[in-house]
């Protein structure tokens, strides 16, 4: 079970674009939502987590008119859900982007480095995402990697970069079939929608199970171990 996720995919960058360019867009990009104390979920918000799990650029009006609901309300709800932990994102096909294999990591390190750990894990280029779990390793690790002998050759750059951290297994998924809703053909494009639902667990965070779009520690439904 997750604790924690100290990183995850929409924090991931291709770093095809120079410092410049970033600055750009970052300068572009509206304020975010002011943050807002999590209140309990409702109809309302489910069903526009479900929309938008459907259609992350559906406009207001529609959400407005698909539940039957006010624009100022439906705006003022969404605001709120994205200052509480729903991201809207955009990913793109992993065997198009230049690191076309994932995979995944069950490592552990002592408690008391879990944090400091956990936050050089999220400065490493491959690392897409890093959950904290409370189970038999207390992390687990997300990559993407350009080639299948980089398995071993990135296994053991983090060795030597943490020397505290054991990698207990490891995955290599060899096709992602299903990943944040979305259904993948064979080139990782999108080609259905499972949207995605209120999330009935309530001690695992919203943040790491509310992603609007794609990717997270992927769907690895077919993996070698």
């Amino acid at each position: 079970m997750p604790t924690g996720v100290p990183t995850e995919g929409s924090r991931w960058r291709l770093r095809s674009l120079d410092a410049v360019q970033c600055t750009r867009i970052e300068a572009a990009l509206p304020a975010p939502p002011e943050s807002e104390d999590a209140a309990g979920w409702d109809d309302l918000d489910e069903r526009l987590v479900e929309l938008l799990s459907t259609d992350g650029r559906m406009p207001l009006r529609r959400l407005a008119a698909e539940t039957d609901t006010g624009l100022t309300t439906v705006r003022r709800r969404l605001r709120s859900l994205l200052a509480t932990g729903v991201s809207l994102r955009c990913d793109l096909a992993r065997p198009l982007s230049g690191w076309p294999l994932s995979a995944v990591y069950f490592a552990s390190v002592p408690a008391q480095y879990l944090e400091e750990t956990s936050r050089a894990l999220s400065g490493v280029r491959e690392v897409r995402s890093c959950a904290i779990t409370a189970g038999a390793h207390n992390l687990v690790i997300d990559v993407w990697l350009r080639a299948l002998a980089d398995v071993h050759t990135f296994e053991a750059h983090l060795s030597g970069r943490l020397p505290r951290l054991t990698i207990g297994d490891r995955s290599v998924v060899l096709r992602t079939v299903k990943h944040m809703g979305r259904l993948l053909d064979g080139d990782g494009r999108c080609v259905g929608v499972v949207p995605l639902g209120h999330p009935q667990d309530q001690d695992v965070p919203r943040q790491a199970l509310c992603k609007v779009g794609t990717t997270s520690p992927g769907e690895p439904d077919a993996a070698l171990p």
